[in-house]
């Protein structure tokens, strides 16, 4: 059985509904790159920095080869 495709609309809509309240309210620190960088290590800068730089460009490539060759 195939997953219908609409259902996409359910986290991509959740996302887009959060991200739009996290840009349009000017607080600093909510939006989903601020988490990020946080998260690993970026701003404000941590020692665990190249391992969360690893961690964000190994999961980038590996989505791109996943979307891409399937």
């Amino acid at each position: 059985m195939d997953f219908p495709l609409w259902l996409w609309a359910v986290p991509v809509g959740s996302f887009a509904v959060l991200e739009g309240v996290a840009i349009f309210n000017r607080r600093r620190g909510d939006t989903a790159s601020e988490l990020l960088r946080k998260a690993a290590g970026i701003k404000p800068l941590r020692p665990w920095r190249p391992a969360g730089v690893a961690a964000i460009t190994t999961f980038c490539t590996w989505l791109a080869h996943h979307l891409i060759g399937g």
